[in-house]
């Protein structure tokens, strides 16, 4: 039988290694709530972390981006892409290193997703691009933790997968009585990451249930979509589950601008994952 929300989510904060919010982050996040640090400051401040540094810049330089330039410096970064979205890649950058080198195509297909995002949001202007490919990277958080975290459950999830051909959001329904929609909301929740992040994680799959970022969900929903059609890296199955006709609605797309969007992801998926070891 399903859980109920309150159940589920009690047995997801009762795991002791669930993963906390990494250090760095609060620590900036402080910074910057004092508005005495000025972003060189903050640039600084990431820079001691010299591995961590290095990370954001190669993200700030990677495909779903497209600068015309190339961003050199940590306070660069910060002036292009603002706090909330440099925020993000540390985040980022911290989750899946939970995964060592278990999950090379999980991190692949969420960079395919999030490039698809940024795609999808320039092309309908929505004006927060970079925070649509956040979303698209973090969209898959909820199996992070499953595949780091609760391998037996893991385990189990894929041998009912290969058992009876299920999907693996149905395989971890019977398994769990949720799935890792929720448990990617429950741990962005407890990070207390912005609802333009969450609701992504949470609804992807389900665009509908969106109530407070529905525009940015429905970009993250169409960009999964299609990222598993061209079937860059493992969303877990291979499965392309149905595209929902309202989040479809909301976008308002034309099918020029479909067309204009499928093209720019050939040119540029086909270099997402490189250099990103």
């Amino acid at each position: 039988m399903t859980e109920s929300r309150a159940e589920a989510r009690k047995k997801i904060q009762l795991l002791k290694n669930l993963p906390t919010l990494p250090g760095m982050i609060e620590q900036i996040s402080r910074a910057v709530e004092s508005k005495r640090f000025s972003v060189a400051d903050i640039g600084r401040l990431i820079s001691r972390d010299q591995v961590l540094s290095a990370k954001v810049l190669k993200l700030a330089n990677s495909a779903f981006f497209g600068f015309s330039r190339k961003v050199g410096s940590l306070t660069q970064a910060l002036v292009l892409l603002g706090f909330d979205v440099v925020k993000g890649l540390i985040l980022t950058s911290s989750v899946f290193d939970l995964m060592k080198n278990r999950a090379e195509a999980l991190w692949v297909h969420s960079m395919g997703v999030a490039t698809a995002a940024s795609i999808i949001a320039t092309e309908i202007e929505f004006p927060e691009a970079e925070e649509a490919s956040i979303a698209g990277l973090l969209h898959d958080l909820g199996k992070v933790v499953l595949r780091a975290h609760m391998p037996e459950d893991n385990d189990a999830i894929a041998a009912l997968m290969a058992e009876r051909g299920l999907s693996v959001r149905e395989a971890e329904r019977e398994v769990l009585g949720f799935d890792h929609s929720h448990i990617g909301q429950w741990l962005a929740e407890s990070w207390k990451l912005p609802e333009n992040l969450i609701d992504p994680i949470r609804w992807h799959h389900q665009p509908e249930g969106a109530r407070n970022a529905p525009l940015v969900t429905a970009v993250v929903h169409l960009a999964d979509h299609l990222t598993r059609a061209y079937g860059l890296g493992d969303g877990g199955d291979d499965w392309v589950p149905e595209l929902d006709r309202a989040a479809m609605k909301r976008l308002n797309l034309s099918g020029q601008q479909l067309e204009n969007i499928v093209e720019s992801m050939c040119d540029k998926l086909s270099t997402v994952g490189a250099g990103f070891d």
